[in-house]
């Protein structure tokens, strides 16, 4: 993925659909929190999203995918 901060756009893109469609034990793991929290350093640069076949605002999505993964890690929303 194109991204200068190292996010790992095609899983924090999907967390909250992966969330509740497998076992959600593998995606809240310590090392998965880190991956999600680099979603606050994102540049808004673009590039992923002159990348994204599907002309998505990844930025855009990223962020609500982010702010999901919080809520169900603090148990304000219940997964598998």
């Amino acid at each position: 993925m194109p991204c200068p901060v190292g996010i790992m756009i095609n899983q924090c893109a999907r967390m909250s659909l992966m969330l509740r469609r497998a076992p959600s034990k593998s995606w809240l793991t310590p090392e998965m929190q880190e991956e999600m929290k680099k979603i606050e350093n994102c540049l808004h640069c673009g590039q992923c999203s002159r990348k994204c076949p599907y002309e998505l605002d990844t930025p855009a999505l990223l962020q609500k995918n982010y702010e999901d993964y919080q809520k169900v890690l603090s148990g304000e929303v219940k997964v598998q």
